[in-house]
């Protein structure tokens, strides 16, 4: 128990350079802790007994971690783009061409995919680089459904992960280059939403979840605990974030735990698709020829 609270709290400033495999056994160890306390707060309740229910309940790794993972076969995957660029052009100028606002903190942007954080209250970011662009969010993080990809851990291993000088490329650029279902899933739109970068950078690839406390940014409802690696959603984007994941869940064999699955079935009958939600999903599906489910066939789960 020691060595799970110590891997727990490693600061992210060390674990954005260590290996996958370290960041993926600090995630875990993060959710341990978690019930570890939640099972000590509990009053008059015997900690040995619920911590043994809980290791009961536990489903496995985070979400996307799952080393039983079936690749969905080629010919059912979505028609995504075959490049990150290409993802991002779409995203901006195909699906989000006339409602340029972010998910998370509802900042304006503009065609050349400049923020105006003084539309959201964010004017205290005024001047950090990261802060004043968007960027294409991951609602369901990249490195999730990465890092237990071959490609992603070891990129050395592939002939077409080395750039000519000879250098081996990142696991992601890697994963991009040889892993068809990787890449489908890395540019789905479905699970991209413009976000103010520098909220993106702090989400980082942090579960979603409820938390006390964690750090705001002005007047943007986010809530991102670093120790704890959780992010809060605002109450307007937590249904958009349910049914993007259920969707991710459905559509590649990704794995979510039965906790995540109990949170994003709430939030989808809290918040059901609202016009623009719906207009988003069908705009996405003519690019895609796929649709989310969760979306055109809403119901409550």
């Amino acid at each position: 128990m020691g060595l799970v609270g110590g891997l727990s709290y490693i600061p992210d400033s060390l674990l954005d350079e260590a290996p996958s495999e370290a960041r993926q056994a600090a995630d875990i160890a993060t959710e341990i802790r978690q019930w570890v306390v939640s099972a000590a707060g509990e009053q008059g309740a015997n900690l040995g007994e619920q911590l043994a229910a809980l290791w009961q309940d536990f489903d496995g790794l985070p979400s996307g971690g799952d080393a039983d993972y079936t690749p969905v076969p080629t010919g059912e995957l979505p028609r995504t783009a075959s490049s990150w660029h290409l993802t991002r052009r779409a995203l901006y100028e195909q699906v989000h061409y006339d409602r340029q606002e972010t998910l998370y903190c509802g900042c304006d942007f503009n065609t050349d995919n400049e923020v105006d954080l003084a539309s959201c209250g964010m004017g205290d970011l005024i001047g950090n680089a990261r802060a004043e662009r968007i960027e294409a969010e991951h609602v369901f993080p990249a490195s999730q459904f990465g890092n237990f990809r071959q490609c992603w851990r070891e990129p050395e291993a592939f002939d077409d992960c080395y750039t000519r000088s000879g250098n081996v490329i990142s696991g992601r650029d890697c994963c991009q280059r040889v892993d068809p279902h990787f890449l489908a899933a890395h540019n789905d739109l479905h699970n991209l939403y413009p976000s103010v970068g520098y909220i993106n950078g702090r989400r980082s690839n942090y579960n979603w979840g409820m938390i006390e406390g964690g750090d705001t940014y002005g007047d943007c409802q986010i809530r991102i605990d670093a120790n704890i690696r959780r992010a809060q959603p605002p109450e307007h984007a937590k249904g958009f974030i349910a049914r993007a994941m259920l969707y991710m869940q459905d559509t590649y064999n990704f794995r979510l735990s039965r906790q995540d699955l109990q949170l994003y079935r709430a939030w989808n009958n809290q918040y059901p698709p609202d016009a623009w939600e719906i207009e988003r999903n069908r705009r996405i599906t003519a690019i895609q020829s796929l649709s989310n489910r969760y979306i055109e066939e809403y119901r409550r789960l």
